[in-house]
């Protein structure tokens, strides 16, 4: 049982990591005057993912040099954490306040978040992710990312004056990178070895513990979003989360290391991911948005899928 205590310290060292990265990230964005659903879509979702990122490039490094296959590992991790954060997060949100997005915003990103989950379950058809598969994800990401950066105007920003503040927000953002590549050691380590001990699937691991353990940050920025009244940034970061999981963490680690994906991520899970995502665009389609009876829902769906997961599905 040591593998649960050392992937408890490893999720442990992931949130702190994370959260020092957010508090550097986020006070550059504020003072460079960058709007909030931009800091969450384009800023705070890769910080809130580096645990998913480095995980994955952790786990894809052991694919590749260790001789153990922790494919399961990857896209389990990916997939977990998409739907914990697009319906367990989002949900208690939710029951707080109700969120909107624009509709312009919605249209674009909705499409966008779609889209990734429908890429990556075509290129995994065929049972495996390929090293050219890999890199059409992450050019991907780099198209739509390229693209939020044009639209806010980020490079006639930029040019405020480089403060003293600025180096010391750079220096919580070195270090958080430092507890998370450290921390990401431990818990890929002790899921492969708790994987093969119990006899379990890397998937299920991917997809429980480390989806739900890698979605906390996403959890309490959300949470520390609607306490300060910053709506997009939470919605933002949980839609920007859900793309950047699908297309990088993914998209790397089959760069590194080709990745095999069991036909049941793709039918159920993938498939899952897929509709539970249109839902939450349709909420936020309505008039007044995401209220709590749909946070209600989408908890719920979240408790269905666990429970169904824990069934052997």
């Amino acid at each position: 049982m040591q593998e649960i205590f050392f992937i408890l310290i490893g999720l442990l060292g992931l949130w702190l990591g994370t959260e020092l990265v957010i508090k550097g990230a986020v006070n550059i964005a504020e003072y460079y005057n960058l709007s909030t659903l931009f800091i969450g879509l384009a800023i705070l979702s890769i910080g809130t993912d580096l645990p998913e990122i480095v995980i994955a490039i952790n786990a894809s490094l052991h694919n590749a040099f260790a001789n153990a296959d922790s494919s399961g590992i990857i896209i389990g991790n990916a997939i977990g954490s998409s739907i914990s954060q697009i319906s367990i997060v989002l949900g208690s949100v939710g029951i707080f306040g109700y969120l909107t997005i624009k509709k312009h915003h919605l249209y674009e990103d909705g499409v966008m978040l779609l889209g990734s989950v429908l890429l990556v379950g075509l290129l995994g058809v065929d049972g495996r992710i390929s090293r050219i598969d890999g890199i059409i994800l992450i050019i991907v990401y780099l198209i739509y990312y390229f693209r939020l950066f044009h639209q806010e105007r980020v490079a006639k920003k930029i040019k405020k004056e480089f403060s003293k503040h600025i180096k010391k927000d750079i220096l919580f953002l070195i270090i958080g990178i430092i507890i998370v590549i450290f921390a990401s050691e431990l818990v890929v380590d002790n899921s492969i070895h708790f994987a093969e001990n119990f006899g379990i699937r890397q998937s299920f691991v991917g997809i429980i513990i480390l989806g739900l353990g890698t979605s906390l940050p996403e959890l309490a920025l959300a949470i520390n979003a609607l306490r300060k009244k910053a709506v997009g940034l939470s919605i933002g970061n949980i839609i920007g989360s859900n793309i950047f999981d699908m297309l990088i963490p993914v998209g790397m680690g089959a760069s590194i290391s080709e990745l095999s994906i069991e036909k049941k991520l793709i039918i159920f899970d993938l498939s899952f991911l897929f509709i539970l995502s249109f839902v939450v665009l349709f909420f936020f389609y309505k008039k007044k948005g995401l209220q709590k009876i749909e946070a209600v829902i989408l908890i719920g769906i979240f408790v269905l899928y666990t429970t169904l997961k824990f069934l052997g599905i």
